[in-house]
C-alpha cells in the first residue's frame, strides 16, 4: 500500500478521468446535500426554537435507513451502479424541486418538509451503497487506501463549503424577488441552485462508459439491469440481508470495523443536532453564526483525512482508533466547561471574550481531527474485508445499524437538552464516548484484533504448546 504514503497520490487519483468524474459528482452532490441541511436547520431553529425538532428533522433523515437500506443495498448488489447514481441524482432534483414549492407555499407547515426530507433520504439509500461499491471498481488495490481517504477528504470538505460558504452566502446574499406575485426568498432560490446542481452530477455519472464499473474480482452474482428475475428478489430479499448480517458478524474484524464506522456516523448525526443549540444556547450567539462551529471541525476533518494514511501506517489501525476517542472525549467534555470558566472570569460579555471564541474553535478543531482517526481506518477494514459480491449488502448493513442508533440516541438527546440543558448533554455525550472506547479495547484483545502479527505468532505456538504437554 506504498501508494497511500505518497503526496501524490491524490493527484495520480485524479488523473482517471472516470475518478475525477465520480469525485466531482460527489463532492458537488454532498455540498448541495450540507447546504440544504444548513438552511433546513437555521429555518427550524428560527420558527420553533426546539433542540427536539431539530433532531426530528433529523430523524427524518435517518429513518429511510431503517426502513429501505438493507434492501436497497440487495438491489443495489444486482443493479447497475452507474444507473442508480445517475437516476439517484435526478430524483434528488426532482425531489428538491418540489421542496422549494412547499416552501413558497407555507414554510411555517413543518410536517411537508420532514416528508420530503425522507423522501430524499431514500433515494440516497440506493445513491451511497452504489458509490462505495463502485470506488474498487475504479481503483487499483494499492489506491483503494487514497481513494477511501479522498473521499473522505471530500465528505468533510463538502460539509465546510455547504456549512460556511454555499449555505451561508446564499442566505446573506440572494435578494427577495417577486415573480408573478409570488415571493421567493434566499431559502427557496438556494434549493433550486441545488436541484440544478443534483442534475449537473447525473450529467457527469453518465459521461462515466459503462464498461467502467466492472467487478476486478469474480463475482458470485452477475450485475446487470434490473429485470423480473432481480425484481422477484423481493421475495427474498430478508434472506440476504440476513447473509449479509451472518456474512459480517462472523468476521469479527469486520463487525468491529461496522461498529466503529456506525458510531462515528452517529456522533455527525448528534453533532448536526447540537450545533445550532451550541451556538445559541452554549455560546448565546445568533443562529447564523453556525459556520462558526463547523468550520475549524470542517478544517480539522479535511487536515486528518489528509495525514491519516501516514499516522494509521505509523500507528496502525486499532492505536489510531483508540488515539481519535481519547481526543473526542477530551474536546466534548470540555466545550461546556470552558464556557463555564469565561462566565466565572468575566460574567458580562463573556460570550464575546475572543481568548474563549479561540478555545471554542481549537475544541472544534481538535472533535473534527479526532473523527478521522475512527472514521478512516473503520472505512478502510470495511473495504478490505467484504468481497465485491456482498460489499452492497455490507454498505447498507453498516447505514441501517448507525442509522437505526442514532434515532433513540437524538431523540434522548432532544429531550435532554430541552429539559436539562445542552451542557448535560455534553457531559453525557462525553461519558459515552470513553465508554465506547473501553468496550473497543476489550472487544479487540478478546478476539485478537489489532495484535501485531508477531505477537499473535507468540500466542498461537503458545498455545500449539499447551496442546502438545497436555
Amino acid at each position: 500500500m506504498a501508494l497511500a504514503t505518497r503526496s501524490d497520490g491524490f493527484l495520480t487519483l485524479l488523473k482517471k478521468k472516470n475518478f475525477l468524474r465520480i469525485w466531482l459528482a460527489q463532492l458537488i452532490s454532498m455540498t448541495s446535500f450540507n447546504a440544504a441541511n444548513y438552511a433546513l436547520l437555521v429555518l427550524i431553529e428560527n420558527i420553533t426554537h426546539s433542540t427536539t425538532l431539530v433532531g426530528l428533522a433529523i430523524i427524518s433523515f435517518s429513518l429511510p435507513a431503517i426502513l429501505f437500506g438493507a434492501p436497497a443495498g440487495v438491489f443495489v448488489d444486482r443493479m447497475n451502479k452507474r444507473r442508480v447514481l445517475w437516476a439517484s441524482n435526478c430524483f434528488r432534483a426532482l425531489a428538491t424541486l418540489l421542496f422549494v414549492l412547499f416552501l413558497l407555499f407555507d414554510r411555517k407547515l413543518l410536517l411537508p418538509i420532514y416528508l420530503l426530507t425522507f423522501i430524499i433520504s431514500t433515494i440516497g439509500q440506493f445513491f451511497t451503497p452504489a458509490e462505495g461499491a463502485a470506488i474498487p471498481m475504479l481503483v487499483s488495490e494499492d489506491e483503494l487506501m487514497p481513494a477511501l481517504s479522498l473521499f473522505n477528504i471530500t465528505f468533510m470538505l463538502a460539509q465546510a463549503l455547504g456549512f460556511i460558504l454555499l449555505a451561508p452566502i446564499a442566505l446573506a446574499l440572494l435578494p427577495t424577488i417577486s415573480i408573478a406575485s409570488v415571493m421567493i426568498d434566499a431559502v427557496a432560490q438556494l434549493n433550486i441552485i441545488i436541484a440544478l446542481l443534483y442534475l449537473l452530477c447525473a450529467g457527469l455519472i453518465v459521461l462515466m462508459p459503462s464498461d467502467t464499473f466492472v467487478q476486478k474480482s469474480p463475482a458470485r452474482r452477475r450485475t446487470g439491469p434490473v429485470t423480473t428475475e432481480t425484481l422477484g428478489v423481493m421475495s427474498n430479499v430478508w434472506s440476504e440481508i440476513y447473509q449479509g448480517w451472518s456474512f459480517v458478524r462472523s468476521n469479527k474484524p469486520l463487525f468491529l470495523a461496522v461498529i466503529e464506522l456506525s458510531f462515528a456516523g452517529v456522533l455527525l448525526l448528534v453533532i448536526g443536532q447540537l450545533a445550532t443549540p451550541i451556538v445559541t444556547h452554549l455560546l448565546r450567539l445568533p443562529a447564523n453564526a453556525m459556520a462558526f462551529v463547523f468550520a475549524p471541525a470542517g478544517i480539522g476533518l479535511v487536515l486528518g483525512s489528509v495525514l491519516m494514511p501516514g499516522i494509521i501506517e505509523r500507528l496502525g489501525k486499532s492505536y489510531a482508533t483508540m488515539l481519535g476517542i481519547a481526543l473526542l472525549t477530551l474536546a466534548t467534555m470540555l466545550l461546556p466547561l470552558t464556557t463555564l470558566l469565561a462566565q466565572l472570569l468575566n460574567p458580562k460579555g463573556w460570550n464575546h471574550n475572543p481568548l474563549l471564541l479561540i478555545g471554542m474553535a481549537c475544541l472544534m478543531f481538535i472533535a473534527g481531527f479526532a473523527l478521522d482517526f475512527i472514521n478512516i481506518p473503520a472505512q478502510t477494514a470495511m473495504q478490505e474485508l467484504t468481497p465485491d459480491w456482498i460489499k452492497g449488502r455490507v454498505l447498507a448493513l453498516q447505514m441501517v445499524l448507525y442509522n437505526a442508533c442514532s434515532i433513540p440516541i437524538i431523540i434522548f438527546i432532544g429531550a435532554v437538552a430541552d429539559l436539562f440543558g445542552l451542557d448535560r448533554v455534553l457531559y453525557l455525550l462525553s461519558i459515552s464516548e470513553l465508554a465506547f472506547g473501553i468496550w473497543g479495547i476489550y472487544y479487540e484483545r478478546k478476539h485478537g484484533i489489532g495484535i501485531h502479527p508477531a505477537e499473535m505468532q507468540k500466542q498461537q505456538d503458545e498455545k500449539e504448546s499447551d496442546k502438545i504437554t497436555s
